[in-house]
């Protein structure tokens, strides 16, 4: 796949085909993705592919948690429109709020209707059905901000990797929310800071989710020239 293809073509996909992702596939790509590059080449990321039965109790633990209102915990702090880490504001909440619109549209959620926007978190937390979830942790001993900007790297990276494979990605907070329970069924050290998710898998592209382009700023907005 061509390059600017790749990029101009990736969306987050939100809705997967049942079959699963053979690990030769995930080695093969993420050989070529730790190519990516890193500050001082420290290659802070590890990796963790969940499938199978242990993808089930996650889901299982997750969405349980979820139903019973626990509050999500994510070890590394990031930003939303709900009520899990610093509240968005202005543009940067505008831009996120569009998104969500876009979506509760594509899947048929009204305002107001409570138990369809319930029942899209819970499919959120069964991380929208992918065969398999790819999670990013770097080594507490690696401080500051660098390794996260790394990782960020790498998540990009995979993402777009994925397509050369036929596979789509999701990149989600939701399958870190709650790094106590990742740490008890993925075996995750308590010495490892779990950076992100992605779930991982074919996209189901007769789903209308998979549809949605989400909006990008104006060049002109976010560019300044200096001579």
């Amino acid at each position: 796949m061509d390059l600017v293809d790749a990029i101009t073509s990736r969306r987050s996909i939100r809705a997967f085909k049942p079959e699963p992702v053979p690990r030769r596939i995930v080695r093969e790509l993420l050989v070529t993705a730790v190519r990516a590059p890193s500050g001082v080449n420290s290659q802070p990321w590890e990796f963790y592919l969940v499938s199978g039965n242990a993808l089930d109790e996650l889901r299982e633990a997750c969405t349980e948690k979820y139903r019973l209102g626990i509050e999500p915990k994510p070890d590394i702090t990031i930003p939303s429109i709900g009520n899990v880490g610093p509240r968005l504001r202005g543009i940067y909440r505008d831009r996120s709020v569009r998104l969500a619109k876009q979506i509760f549209e594509a899947v048929g959620i009204l305002k107001g209707d409570d138990e369809r926007l319930r029942e899209y978190y819970e499919n959120m937390y069964h991380f929208f059905g992918a065969p398999a979830v790819l999670i990013i942790v770097h080594d507490k001993l690696l401080s500051g901000g660098w390794p996260l900007v790394d990782s960020g790297i790498m998540a990009q990276t995979i993402a777009l990797m994925a397509q050369q494979y036929g596979l789509g990605t999701c990149i989600m907070r939701a399958i870190v929310d709650y790094p106590d329970t990742l740490r008890e069924i993925v075996k995750i050290p308590d010495s490892k800071f779990i950076v992100i998710g992605m779930a991982i898998g074919k996209p189901d592209w007769d789903h209308p989710i998979n549809n949605i382009l989400s909006e990008r700023e104006a060049l002109e907005n976010i560019l300044t020239f200096v001579d």
